[in-house]
């Protein structure tokens, strides 16, 4: 798994990818349009902050992004969640599955939970939404299986989900604010995009089960 914070004094940013990935002209204008730099999180990573010269951005099809915001502390955080097969497999029967690797797929979100607690936010505050879960055509039918495993494991944590956007058959390109909370979505369907995720998924696929 990734483990590379934005820099070493800000300590408030978990699991974050500060590499950017190559932009074409159009993702470039439509990030410098929120006047704000972008930290892009892969399946698997999440991260936390404070600032609202910062967003962090996720594209998501089968997996599910969570994300997390406490309106009064102004702090917020984002947990890319991608189920592994191996863990899918066992749907929907999760007794069947290792607790080992159910346990190593939430770490994402259990970090977001964590992070935001430690900087004081409260339950009562905090606004929770959910995007993905996408029909890629897998043959697995994993975003409807991802999502129905994220709100178990958000009921399970007397956690509310307050908003969703799921299903579908694009991608979804997530801009997060963690300052102000404002979450803005771009659809993707150009099949370099499908390919690009693909391969993401497929590294974090093959990390999760040698890890």
């Amino acid at each position: 798994m990734v483990d590379s914070p934005l820099s070493p004094d800000r300590d408030r940013y978990d699991d974050l990818t500060v590499e950017r990935r190559t932009q074409d002209d159009f993702d470039a204008h439509f990030n410098a349009e929120f006047g704000a730099e972008p930290y892009y999180l892969e399946p698997g990573q999440s991260g936390c902050g404070d600032s609202a010269g910062e967003m962090l951005v996720a594209t998501v099809g089968a997996g599910i992004v969570v994300t997390i915001h406490d309106r009064e502390l102004g702090i917020g955080a984002m947990a890319y969640i991608l189920i592994p097969d191996a863990v899918l497999d066992a749907f929907p029967h999760m007794d069947g599955a290792a607790a080992d690797l159910l346990a190593e797929a939430f770490e994402p979100l259990e970090s977001c939970i964590g992070q935001l607690k430690r900087l004081g936010a409260g339950k009562n505050r905090i606004r929770i939404r959910v995007m993905g879960g996408a029909s890629t055509g897998d043959g697995r039918d994993s975003g409807t299986k991802n999502y129905i495993l994220v709100k178990n494991y958000l009921k399970d944590k007397n956690l509310v989900v307050m908003s969703e956007d799921m299903n579908g058959h694009y991608l979804r390109r997530i801009h997060f604010f963690p300052h102000s909370g404002r979450a803005v979505k771009k659809i993707l369907r150009r099949k370099s995009d499908f390919s690009s995720l693909r391969t993401d998924e497929t590294r974090y696929q093959e990390e999760f089960l040698s890890s």
